[in-house]
């Protein structure tokens, strides 16, 4: 398939749906504007649900290991938003001899902090809670490192290095958004509603094709 429109941000996607909202709107005139509202359909889209291609799984290995209590600074993970399993990950036994990895009866729990205490005020093991951008570990054994799952924020700056599989899938949807809001902001109260229209059907399309997890 052939596109013949301008590379304004030599980002195929980005400039694809660029493309769409001047081809609609009339409105080339606004092109900053549109870039802004693009990022910003983009983050709000991809906030909507806890989607499947928005999950990572990855090791994070503390500093100091051997601890009973550790913390995760999710300051130092790009772009993440929310946990959604965290299980200790072993790699030596508990004489220390190396094993094969595993995670089994590795299960770490979620609480709430102030839940974080059995009836008799004593520390639950075996759990984890936020607490500001650290999560925080309480765990029955020694840990050196965890296997986590966790969700991301969509990297939207710079909009040219921009990779969303919503924009790169549902181009349509991103373009309705923005168009949404610019025929809102000029007074097209007509064009907005059918934007509107426009934005609903594609995001049902989405909803309907992409998994949804379920996030703690």
């Amino acid at each position: 398939m052939a596109f013949t429109f301008a590379p304004l941000t030599n980002n195929f996607s980005i400039d694809y749906i660029i493309q769409l909202v001047i081809d609609d709107t009339g409105r080339a005139d606004k092109l900053e504007e549109i870039k802004r509202r693009i990022q910003r359909a983009l983050m709000h889209h991809h906030l909507k649900d806890y989607y499947k291609k928005d999950h990572i799984d990855a090791i994070y290995v503390f500093q100091t290991p051997g601890q009973l209590e550790q913390v995760i600074d999710t300051t130092l993970i790009i772009n993440f938003r929310n946990p959604s399993y965290i299980r200790k990950f072993q790699t030596v036994d508990v004489n220390g001899n190396p094993i094969a990895p595993t995670t089994e009866q590795g299960d770490l729990k979620e609480t709430a902090p102030e839940k974080a205490f059995d009836g008799y005020g004593f520390d639950k093991l075996n759990v984890f809670y936020r607490s500001g951008t650290d999560i925080k570990i309480r765990s029955s054994t020694p840990i050196d490192q965890v296997f986590m799952g966790y969700y991301t924020f969509p990297a939207i700056e710079p909009i040219a290095n921009i990779n969303s599989w919503i924009a790169n899938e549902y181009p349509t949807l991103i373009a309705a958004t923005a168009k949404r809001r610019i025929f809102k902001d000029i007074g097209k109260d007509d064009e907005a509603k059918s934007a509107k229209e426009e934005e609903d059907e594609e995001l049902a399309t989405l909803q309907t094709n992409n998994i949804t997890l379920e996030a703690h």
